[in-house]
């Protein structure tokens, strides 16, 4: 009886194997815990659940009424289109609105 040798895991099993995409329990702690990329805050940001969508990011409101809403961003414009649509929030940089949403649109300037 001659020929390769196998072991009951398999062949090569003395070999080490290729990574099988689990990561350990301290490589998930190290990945969860890291600093994010620089400039990730300052990106603009777009929310919605269900009639609500919160924007964050923008420069300034270029357009609004209850149809739709148009930011400038540092990049370019940002348009919502909708029905009803009206402000609930507003602070320096963020924006919350309700109502019904059709569509959004982003140019680059």
């Amino acid at each position: 009886m001659g020929g390769a040798l196998h072991s009951k895991y398999g062949e090569g099993a003395g070999v080490k194997q290729q990574r099988t995409g689990r990561l350990s329990l301290r490589e998930w702690f190290q990945r969860m815990f890291r600093q994010p990329v620089r400039g990730f805050y300052g990106q603009p940001s777009v929310y919605r659940s269900g009639d609500r969508m919160e924007i964050e990011q923008f420069q300034r409101i270029l357009l609004y009424d209850e149809e739709k809403l148009c930011l400038e961003f540092r990049r370019g414009r940002f348009t919502v289109y909708g029905d009803g649509m009206r402000i609930e929030t507003l602070a320096a940089h963020r924006i919350t609105l309700r109502g019904i949403f059709l569509r959004t649109e982003f140019s680059s300037s």
